[in-house]
């Protein structure tokens, strides 16, 4: 699910935020963040422990601490930069529809244990399931088509444009010949 999380997250920021003062690397970090910090801990660290996937990065409490601890550690500039983030994390737990995993998304206000989700080959079920499960490719091409539209409109198919947005993070206006 990269595409539909990277692109809609980007689509999300940009229709209530807009393109400004947004670092737009902070808010795809930020889209697949809880995936980042779960998946290897999930599947690689506690797979006998916990047999799932989605663990800590999949609570409010990853999300909240993010926020307070950027609240009250950044200042200025970084700061700005980096507010996103918590944002972006918590708009992927939307995403992912944690409301239907209370004790996942609450964690640990129904305990400290996650509830199992078994499955024999994590990684090969991974790869079938936009085969599988036509809702899950119409997300991906959604959240693809979402990233192709912002490029196209941001002019970031053009070479130079995409080594300043790489450095910037910013979405540039573009500037067409008259």
């Amino acid at each position: 699910m990269l595409f539909f999380h990277l692109g809609v997250t980007c689509g999300i920021v940009f229709a209530t935020l807009g393109r400004r003062r947004i670092d737009y690397r902070v808010v795809m970090l930020g889209a697949i963040l809880p995936d980042l910090v779960d998946k290897p801990l999930g599947r690689l660290f506690f797979e006998d422990t916990f047999h799932r996937s989605r663990l800590f990065g999949h609570t409010i409490l990853f999300a909240t601490v993010l926020l307070l601890g950027f609240q009250f550690v950044l200042r200025g500039d970084v700061a700005r930069r980096w507010f996103i983030l918590p944002i972006a994390a918590a708009i992927h737990l939307a995403l992912d529809g944690m409301w239907n995993d209370p004790v996942t998304l609450f964690w640990p206000f129904f305990g400290t244990t996650f509830p199992p989700v078994f499955v024999d080959n994590y990684w090969l079920e991974v790869l079938q399931r936009p085969l599988t499960h036509p809702l899950e490719l119409v997300k991906e091409v959604l959240g693809a088509a979402i990233l192709i539209y912002l490029g196209f409109a941001y002019g970031l198919f053009d070479r130079l444009a995409f080594r300043r947005f790489l450095s910037s993070g910013k979405l540039e206006e573009r500037h067409m010949p008259v």
